[in-house]
């Protein structure tokens, strides 16, 4: 009787289990379109540059990584061939650390650039990327202080597709 009891929950557990699996759809669609990445090059991708400040804000305004931080500001005017870029670091950072914030800033634009267009060139050693190549930089580095009077640390224009470091008086 035990055994009987057994054999029918079983075969009834396992009726249910191969009707469900009968009855169901998938709402998985493949098709080639969707069967890997999206290698195609689209041209003219407009650039959602409060999407950009959100990302570069993020990354590099951490505390943690980035302790000497304390804003960037940039603007993109690309159909006139030049971006404003106003690096802002905290009072009593070192000249060297403001120098590397900068690099990394102007790099770390580049680089979300080329998160929504992958048709830049991201930033390198010696390079500060793909954006730059067609864009010249107009550079300006503060201190809180200074930001707040308006007068910059250091301030350049950076010719299109050249990459330089910087030397800031102490």
């Amino acid at each position: 009787m035990k055994l009987n009891k057994i054999l029918k929950t079983t075969f009834l557990a396992v009726s249910c289990i191969a009707l469900l699996c009968g009855c169901t759809k998938s709402n998985i669609v493949r098709t080639d379109e969707t069967l890997g990445p999206d290698f195609n090059y689209y041209p003219d991708i407009e650039i959602d540059e409060g999407q950009l400040h959100d990302d570069v804000e993020d990354i590099y305004l951490d505390p943690s990584d980035y302790p000497m931080g304390s804003a960037i500001d940039f603007k993109l005017h690309l159909d006139e061939a030049y971006i404003d870029i106003d690096v802002v670091v905290k009072d009593g950072t070192s000249p060297e650390d403001t120098a590397w914030f900068a690099d990394q800033a102007i790099k770390g634009i580049n680089d979300q650039v080329c998160v929504q267009d992958f048709s830049y060139g991201e930033s390198d050693d010696d390079t500060f990327g793909g954006l730059y190549q067609d864009n010249e930089i107009h550079l300006k580095i503060y201190d809180e202080s200074s930001y707040q009077s308006g007068s910059p640390l250091y301030e350049t224009e950076i010719p299109m597709d050249t990459y330089m470091t910087f030397e800031i008086a102490s």
